[in-house]
């Protein structure tokens, strides 16, 4: 019995500690989840915050209703919500090229809610970037969203290919900038 013990404790101090190296973040029921979101996976969304493609992001307009306009990995977004006063609120598609972990990085840090129909998904891993992960941008022409990291927060989620996932944003301003991206590739 006392070996079935020290076994299993040590299962647990592994989990908590992270085996192997691997970071890990304790989940909402007390489970350890993987952490996939590491240092380069910054780097790599940060790039595309700093440099966008064409000098600029694109430009969309999320939705409360109707058809929510898609968004593709590695794309630099300037989202629009529709709202007043300090409460915006509106939706994109999303569908992932694989099943994979994939993350929405953000700026501001805002809230994130993913959805396969009227399922909301449990995120995966969720944490706050600073200036010193992932500086601004030194391009004038880029939209400023108030904070002075490229990107403020990241949230992930597991997500099948061939899905088409609703990403629901809610924030205190009309505009964000959004960058989706594939953990895995």
């Amino acid at each position: 019995m006392k070996n079935v013990y020290l076994w299993a404790s040590s299962i647990v101090i592994c989990c908590l500690v992270g085996c192997a190296g691997e970071p890990v973040q304790e989940g909402s029921a007390g489970e350890a989840v993987q952490r996939l979101a590491t240092a380069e996976d910054i780097e790599h969304a940060c790039s595309h915050a700093q440099s966008p493609t064409g000098g600029a992001y694109t430009n969309v307009s999320a939705v409360t209703s109707g058809t929510a306009p898609f968004l593709v990995e590695h794309g630099a977004y300037n989202v629009t919500l529709p709202g007043s006063g300090s409460s915006y609120a509106g939706k994109v598609a999303f569908e992932a090229d694989e099943d994979a972990e994939h993350a929405f990085y953000t700026d501001p840090s805002v809230t994130i809610t993913v959805k396969l129909g009227t399922t909301v998904l449990t995120p995966v891993w969720s944490t706050t970037l600073t200036a010193e992960e992932c500086a601004g941008s030194s391009n004038t022409s880029l939209p400023d969203y108030g904070t002075d990291a490229a990107l403020s927060y990241v949230k992930t989620y597991d997500l099948e290919s061939g899905e088409t996932y609703s990403v629901e944003f809610t924030n205190t301003s009309a505009t964000l900038l959004v960058i989706p991206e594939n953990l895995e590739e």
